[in-house]
């Protein structure tokens, strides 16, 4: 029988291998968010899958390695249906944090790397959001008040951040930001814009504001 303290050691290697692997591998392409949560972080454990449909139970899925990631969830129904929240962290000094209130809403979350941190709260019934960040020092602070919305955010590089905050209903928006230093602010309030859009940036120092509307407080 071999030593528990090499048992230990294989086995906090092995969790090592795979955080690397994960952060160097390229961003999945797949149809569905569970599908490319699998594919960038690799072989998850079978909790990592959504709820059997009828299910009225909020259901959250965490799965961490590294060392020193924080990651909370909240999340309450306001209805019949349940909230889901899947959530991967890999790497170090990652800070995570989701609140989910209203029904029927799904989180897909994952950050890889160094020193990252995002705060979204989503709020509503039938919302779809799917947040990436890879690097390190990226900053992410979310928003989603409404109904049957889908927001798609990924941010590779390094000290990149986005401010985004949606107040509405039918909506598709899908960010990218690749590089450093980048700075997103966008705001989404009235019901005469378009049905969403999506905003791609690579680069270095780039600032960009959309704001459509007037934001209720």
């Amino acid at each position: 029988m071999k030593p528990l303290h090499y048992i230990l050691l294989a086995g906090a290697l092995a969790l090592a291998g795979r955080s690397a692997q994960a952060q160097q591998r390229n961003p999945s392409e797949a149809a569905t968010a569970e599908q490319r949560l699998v594919e960038d972080i690799g072989a998850l454990p079978a909790a990592l899958t959504p709820s059997a449909a009828g299910d009225v139970r909020n259901t959250s899925t965490l799965f961490q390695t590294g060392a020193g990631n924080n990651a909370s969830i909240d999340q309450r129904s306001l209805s019949n249906l349940s909230n889901q929240a899947y959530i991967v962290q890999a790497g170090a000094a990652n800070v995570l944090g989701i609140i989910q209130s209203g029904g029927d809403n799904r989180a897909y979350m994952s950050q890889q790397g160094n020193g990252n941190r995002a705060d979204f709260t989503q709020n509503g019934q039938g919302n779809s959001s799917n947040l990436t960040q890879r690097g390190s020092n990226n900053r992410l602070q979310g928003l989603v008040s409404g109904n049957d919305n889908e927001l798609n955010i990924q941010q590779n590089g390094a000290n990149n951040q986005v401010q985004s905050e949606i107040r509405q209903n039918d909506r598709t928006y899908n960010i990218s930001q690749i590089g450093y230093g980048n700075t997103l602010t966008q705001k989404e309030t009235t019901t005469q814009s378009p049905q969403g859009y999506s905003v791609e940036m690579r680069g270095a120092g780039i600032n960009i504001t959309i704001e459509q509307g007037r934001v209720g407080r």
